[in-house]
């Protein structure tokens, strides 16, 4: 029993989650949108089509009266298309959601109600009635061909009748886009806002109230009625006619265009925009209490007979112009102009600022009224008497033929061309001369802007900086102005409507245009046409503050900073004088010069930056390099600009190039230097070492360590020393004074290395002159003659490099080259001549054998490639005679030349004396290496003669001593035999 218990709990729990977790899935499906409705199209599981309704896939038909009284969801994709073929009803209901991909459209056949409905659909009822009530929110349009629409809500969408049904937007109502009728009515009840176009093809406009329309009114030929207070139009308003007599306080943004004649403007109406009333027979005009601030005009083919009516207290703060008449009580502070010959004409008893002007109906002035001229026309000109009625009292003058605008234009600028002339690149503090010309309506010049006996008219001419031309070449300034002078300029009848005057501008501008002021011109302020530029004269100053070792003079070889050739930096700033200039300095490379004497001037790169006002229109550059060696210097036009009067140079307004010619300045200009300036100072960016052939005083392959002479140097290395920029180019300008820091005959300038060195050393040669070379054009041939020493100590045989690199140290800055090996793979060996006593005969001849050695890292060895030592015989000492020897009793032999390592020497037999005594004994043979003493003697004949100095200093100090002796036998004795 507990155990069942227990399953049933068990059983009991799993349901009540089970119905849980439906009712939160139902909760959270209403929550998403995706089944929040009774009725769906398509029908699903628990929400079918509202009865009457079948169809699928986006097609549906609702037949009979349709009556909505729960929330719909629309699940299909696309276009939804629901014909009801009856009545459409609807409560307030959501139809729809925001989050759905239907595009829904319900095609009514019937009546369409909805009662404070959300409505996510277009209604489209053709020619039945569309009755919106209460806070509906529509997110589709309203569409009736013939039928009707009384909408209250917000529409998002558009307001549309194709046909001849009415629309009537109820109080409060908002429409989010247009508001179109066609033949049918439309009315605005009170506080409705249209946020888009109100229009209609011919039917009629009605508001009453409060309105606010944000796009405008287009009624073309249509009558629109205007009523109650306070309505707002934006944009501008184009009807047929304008009833707006009895609305107040009303505000039009922009202007109004009646076509059918009939304007009326109620009491504190406000129009920002110009007035426009065009018809073809009567129509009457009437403004009461109304301000225009654009102009007012009146076009009637027929003359139009009954006048424009303004009170006393409408204000029009611009021009008037009919062609009827104009009976005016307000104030006008423009011009009034009837075009009528009879009918109307001007009948003034307020105020007309500006000219009364008819052409040939009366000017009647009123007992109270202020005119500021009066113009009856007559063949062209003005009288001020012949149309006149004057009940003011006042003296009434002829009208002044005012300027419709102005332009600043080039004196070389025809009258034909004034309207679009150009005005021409000027040079900055010189003076220039311009052509104001008054311009009339037809754009020509106004020749009678002062007519012969009128006063003189003065104009205000000022010169605008415009800015940057890269954005606003040949347009209208644009943006902030900054006016730079202003002129007074007056105008006589003997000018004809064109001034000449003079100007100077002292500062350079890119972009400048002329601005004419005059408050009585049809366009009171007019900007020429045309832009200009006011370019600096030139560039007056070049300096630098890192290569300026000479500026002066440029020759000072040793002066300080030095900058290598190509691979250094140095700064230039170069300027103009004036404070506004902003170009970029360009460099002709043509247009330097080196220093003199130099024997070519090389190129220099780098790029000046833009010039600003910060830097009082200076322009400096950080990264120029000059590839040769000394000085340069800028000839005239080696820094120019040929941009900055772009402008001008686009459009031919100045002279491609630096020279001016028809009365245009140039387009480009340079420097032109005071004095000269120079850049520098210049030194090689390094060495190069070109090695030539090597001779080397050797036998064969091999040399003995310190084999050198006065006559055959031991190694020659003749090499090419070139000084060059950073692009491995000859600077040739390292010549004479400016090669003279390094002397091609001082050896410690090259720096020459011996490898291995082995306890050697590297030596000039003995073979004089041991180092020639000398400076031309940036090149030295070099010949250095060294002598490998020999080391203190014995060394293997060793294969011998020689490098060199040249380099000098110039005001701290170091020019070398690489490491080059001048020879290489060159042997030594470190040798010895060895001497072996003898002994024999007295009576026959004594051979020596004088052998060359070297040492092979273990003992000293025959020198087996050893055929060219020589050793002259005179170099060979004989001394030491001991015995019954005696100087000369021998005599020395030796042979010409050592052969493979081997020379043999020979003495004479000493034979016997005369006495009969045996001449035996011995005698020290010694050959000299190096200097003889005054005691050394040789006989190479019968006659003792000094010995010579040896020549063999390679084969060491020590001298080879061997000791010769005749009269004892040679041993072993191989046969003997005694007598008794």
């Amino acid at each position: 029993m507990h155990l069942a218990g227990f399953v049933l709990s068990v059983q009991k729990w799993i349901y009540r989650v089970r119905i849980l977790q439906i009712i939160l899935g139902f909760l959270l499906l209403l929550a998403s949108g995706s089944v929040d409705a009774m009725y769906s199209f398509p029908a699903v599981s628990g929400a079918p089509m509202p009865p009457g309704c079948s169809g699928s896939a986006g097609v549906y038909t609702c037949t009979g009266f349709i009556n909505i009284q729960d929330q719909v969801q629309f699940l299909d994709i696309g276009n939804v298309a629901i014909t009801v073929n009856g009545s459409l009803n609807i409560g307030a209901y959501r139809i729809g959601s925001a989050a759905q991909s239907a595009n829904v459209t319900f095609y009514s056949n019937g009546n369409v109600t909805l009662n404070t409905t959300t409505l996510y659909a277009t209604i489209s009822a053709g020619t039945n009635a569309v009755t919106v009530y209460g806070a509906s929110y529509i997110r589709g349009n309203l569409l009736i061909s013939n039928g009707s629409i009384n909408a209250a809500g917000t529409i998002q969408g558009d307001v549309i009748s194709s046909g001849s049904g009415s629309i009537f937007m109820a109080q409060d109502a908002v429409v989010n886009g247009n508001v179109a009728g066609r033949t049918g009515p439309v009315t605005l009840s009170r506080a409705v806002a249209v946020n888009g176009m109100l229009s209609t093809t011919s039917g009629g406009i009605n508001l009453t109230g409060f309105n606010t329309i944000t796009n405008g009114v287009s009624c073309a030929g249509c009558y629109m009625f205007v009523s109650g207070q306070s309505h707002t139009v934006s944009g501008n308003v184009s009807v047929g006619s304008l009833d707006g007599g009895s609305s107040q306080n009303s505000t039009y943004y922009g202007a109004i265009n009646v076509q059918a004649g009939f304007l009326t403007l109620g009491n504190g109406t406000t129009v920002q925009g110009d007035v426009s009333v065009t018809v073809a027979g009567l129509a009457s005009m009437s403004i009461s209490q109304t301000l225009i601030q654009g102009r007012l005009q009146v076009t009637n083919a027929n003359a139009l007979t009954i006048p424009i009516f303004i009170d006393s207290q409408s204000v029009i703060n611009n021009s008037v112009t009919t062609t009827g008449g104009i009976n005016n009580y307000g104030t006008i502070t423009g011009s009034v102009t009837t075009t009528s010959t009879t009918a109307g004409g001007i009948n003034n008893y307020g105020t007309i600022t500006g000219c009364a002007k008819s052409s040939g109906a009366t000017i009647w002035l009123g007992l109270i009224s202020t005119t500021g001229g009066v113009c009856c026309v007559n063949s062209g000109t003005c009288s001020q008497t012949s149309c006149v009625v004057n009940f003011s009292g006042d003296v009434v003058r002829k009208c002044t033929t005012q300027a419709a605008k102005f332009n600043c234009i080039d004196p070389s600028v025809t009258n034909p061309n004034a309207a679009n002339g150009h005005l021409f690149t000027q040079v900055a503090n010189n003076q220039f001369s311009v052509a104001v010309v008054a311009l009339a309506a037809d754009s020509s010049v106004s020749t009678n802007f002062v007519d012969v006996g009128e006063a003189n008219k003065t104009v205000e001419v000022k010169w605008i900086d415009c800015g940057d031309p890269a954005v606003l070449i040949n347009q209208t300034c644009g943006g902030t102005k900054t006016t730079l002078l202003t002129q007074n300029v007056t105008f006589s009848s003997s000018d004809l409507g064109r001034k000449g005057i003079l100007t100077t501008i002292t500062n350079a501008y890119k972009n400048l245009r002329c601005q004419v002021t005059d408050t009585n011109a049809s366009q009171q302020v007019s900007l020429s046409t045309d832009n200009f530029a006011v370019r600096p004269a030139s560039f007056n100053s070049i300096s630098s503050g890192n290569a300026n070792a000479d500026v002066v003079n440029g020759a000072s070889p040793s002066n300080s900073p030095v900058i290598k050739a190509g691979s250094g930096r140095f700064e230039m700033t170069v300027t103009t004088g004036l404070s506004n200039y902003n170009g970029i300095p360009q460099i002709e490379n043509n247009l330097i010069t080196a220093h003199s004497g130099a024997v070519r001037t090389g190129a220099l790169s780098g790029t000046f930056g833009q010039a600003s006002y910060a830097s009082y229109g200076a322009s400096s550059g950080t990264d120029f390099s000059y590839d040769e060696v000394g000085y340069f210097r800028f000839n005239a036009r080696g820094v120019y600009d040929d941009t900055f009067t772009q402008v001008d140079a686009s459009v031919g307004d100045c002279v491609a190039g630096f020279t001016a010619s028809n009365n245009k300045q140039a387009c480009a200009f340079g420097y032109v230097p005071s004095t000269n300036v120079y850049m520098g100072r210049f030194v090689p960016d390094h060495f190069q070492v070109i090695p030539g052939a090597v001779s080397r005083n050797a036998c064969g392959n091999f040399s003995y360590f310190d084999q050198d002479s006065n006559t055959n140097p031991g190694v020659t290395t003749p090499f090419t020393l070139i000084a060059q920029n950073v692009a491995n180019g000859t600077t040739w300008n390292f010549t004479a004074a400016f090669a003279a820091i390094f002397d091609p005959l001082n050896i410690n300038n090259y720096h020459f290395t011996l490898s291995p060195s082995v306890g050697a050393t590297l030596n000039p040669s003995a073979a004089a002159p041991a180092l020639t070379g000398s400076w031309s054009n940036g090149v030295a041939a070099v010949m250095a003659k060294h002598k490998i020493s020999r080391p203190a100590a014995p060394a293997s045989p060793q294969s011998m490099s020689i490098s060199a690199q040249p380099q000098y140290i110039d005001a701290g800055v170091t020019i070398s080259s690489p490491q080059t090996v001048l020879a290489s793979s060159m042997d030594y060996r470190y040798g010895k001549l060895m001497l072996h006593n003898a002994h024999g005969s007295e009576l026959l001849p004594l051979p020596l054998q004088l052998e060359a050695q070297y040492w092979n890292g273990l003992a000293y060895v025959r020198n087996q490639l050893d055929s060219c030592t020589v050793i002259p015989p005179l170099s060979v000492v004989l001394k030491a005679y001991k015995g019954k020897l005696n100087a000369c009793e021998t005599t020395l032999s030796a042979g010409a030349i050592m052969n493979r390592g081997l020379l043999g020497l020979r003495l004479s037999a000493p034979g016997v004396a005369q006495n009969g005594v045996p001449n035996t004994g011995s005698v020290d043979v010694e050959v000299n290496l190096a200097a003889a003493t005054s005691t050394d003697m040789t006989c190479i004949t019968p006659l003792e003669v000094p010995a010579i100095s040896g020549v063999l200093p390679w084969f060491g100090a020590v001298d080879p001593v061997a000791r010769a002796t005749f009269g004892i036998y040679k041993t072993p004795i191989v046969y003997m035999r005694e007598s008794f």
